[in-house]
């Protein structure tokens, strides 16, 4: 998924099918906001959303958008293959 968006040179292809994990990338992105020291109001004001939707993103309630999970990536140079539990 790296390579596709442009956050990546490297090519990496692996035929097998692709299952989003809500829950995983909840947890991914929960472990990100921390890392970075963001609050959810921070994170959502950044992406121009509203808290509860985010808290809905890490509760895994809600899949994450693609553009927003490609603006974190983008900003916070983070691997999306990483966000959405592809690689450690």
């Amino acid at each position: 998924m790296d390579y596709i968006i442009g956050l990546s040179n490297v090519k990496s292809y692996k035929f097998d099918t692709c299952v989003l994990d809500r829950s995983m990338i909840g947890k991914r992105l929960k472990q990100f906001r921390k890392m970075f020291h963001l609050t959810q109001q921070q994170l959502a004001d950044e992406l121009n959303t509203t808290h509860s939707t985010i808290s809905a993103y890490e509760s895994g309630k809600t899949l994450i958008l693609t553009s927003f999970a490609y603006q974190i990536c983008l900003k916070y140079h983070l691997s999306l293959d990483w966000l959405c539990g592809r690689t450690k």
